[in-house]
């Protein structure tokens, strides 16, 4: 019987044992051979991880308050930051989890915006709340989306945070059978369209975006139910829909009593040739595992195109490399991406980028079969 490597042309997963760091040693173990943490060549991968100077350095510069520089946000998707966000998914790529201290420290703060605290602290969102309740209606729902996709991806999972997820996702898939999900904006000469009362609800507007895809994406249980994944099919259809594409990544204004703002992290998709032009294939490479992780890549022309190409550059040893023009060397998505501590070695970045790929292969092979059930789908396209 195939499995995912059945594709390959080589399998490089004994090169990354051989010349990746404890990192993607441990990680290609756990995730990409699926072996089990008792196992004793995971365990002296994992000590060896623990010992990583990328993450210790990392661990140094956090605060007290489980946060790196007092800052929840990422903010700018092409450029890095010293925030929480950055911070814990940077550990994550190294293979931390919930059981090392700065994960469980940053928990601790990120729990906060599961709850419905009064006096909850907003930090670099602080003035923009003040005294403007919708402002910080929004704000909450945003704090929380971050929050619970940071928490599930680090390992906590309980019946609280499935049914903080299927709360999501009945949301969002309310949105997106809404009516006016087909055209939530309306033009009022400014720069972005305001979006439409009609598209609020309980103070949010639950367009589905990067952080509520990224719930979505760490939540495989999802596929084990037929109703979540003919939602699922759903929201990432209208995603894929021009209406949505032509919105994004900035989806339209919110209008406050102190001004408006722009409601931003929607998903773009450009085809192929954007990405190798403007130097961003980083960025397809997020894009695609998060659409892997959900099975959904094959679902879509565009993205399997993309995902061909990804396979057509594996060299005959099996690994992958991408020429520097094609990666945009300041963007956040690259410090997410590099878990070797740099990429001044080309080996280093080989490394790198062939697990990335390998993730995505896997992910979308396995769960394809998990999404679609190899039977007639219930929810054409």
């Amino acid at each position: 019987m195939t499995d995912w490597k059945s594709t390959l042309r080589s399998d490089p997963i004994p090169w990354l044992m051989d010349n990746g760091s404890a990192a993607i040693r441990y990680r290609a173990l756990t995730e990409l051979l699926g072996l089990p943490r008792e196992d004793a060549e995971v365990q002296k991968a994992k000590q060896d991880l623990l010992e990583y100077k990328p993450a210790l350095q990392l661990q140094k510069t956090q605060r007290k308050d489980g946060t790196w520089g007092g800052v929840i946000h990422a903010g700018d998707a092409r450029k890095y930051t010293l925030c929480i966000e950055n911070g814990v998914c940077r550990l994550l790529e190294f293979g931390w989890t919930r059981e090392m201290r700065p994960i469980r420290d940053a928990a601790k703060t990120l729990r906060t915006f599961m709850t419905a605290k009064k006096d909850l602290k907003f930090f670099e969102f602080a003035k923009l709340v003040k005294a403007d309740a919708k402002r910080e209606r929004y704000y909450r729902w945003f704090l929380r989306i971050l929050a619970m996709g940071l928490l599930i991806r680090s390992g906590y999972r309980d019946d609280r945070s499935r049914n903080a997820v299927l709360e999501l996702l009945d949301l969002t898939a309310g949105f997106v059978d809404n009516p006016v999900s087909r055209n939530p904006v309306e033009e009022i000469g400014a720069r972005l369209p305001l979006i439409r009362s009609d598209a609020w609800n309980r103070g949010y507007t639950f367009f589905p975006d990067q952080y509520i895809l990224r719930v979505f994406c760490y939540s495989p249980w999802l596929l084990g139910g037929e109703l979540a994944k003919m939602r699922l099919k759903k929201i990432f259809d209208y995603v894929m829909a021009p209406g949505y594409q032509g919105l994004a990544p900035e989806m339209g204004l919110v209008r406050t009593a102190k001004g408006s703002f722009p409601r931003e992290h929607g998903v773009q998709i450009f085809p192929l040739e954007h990405y190798q032009k403007k130097g961003c294939v980083d960025e397809l490479l997020v894009q695609l595992e998060m659409f892997g992780r959900l099975g959904l890549i094959n679902r879509y022309p565009v993205l399997m195109a993309q995902l061909e190409w990804l396979q057509s550059q594996q060299s005959k040893e099996g690994r992958w490399n991408f020429p520097t023009r094609m990666m945009n060397d300041s963007s956040r998505w690259i410090s997410l991406l590099r878990i070797e501590k740099d990429w001044r070695s080309p080996m280093r970045k080989e490394a790198d980028l062939t697990f990335r790929v390998l993730l995505i292969i896997k992910h979308q092979w396995e769960r394809q079969m998990r999404m679609l059930d190899r039977r007639d789908d219930g929810y054409p396209i």
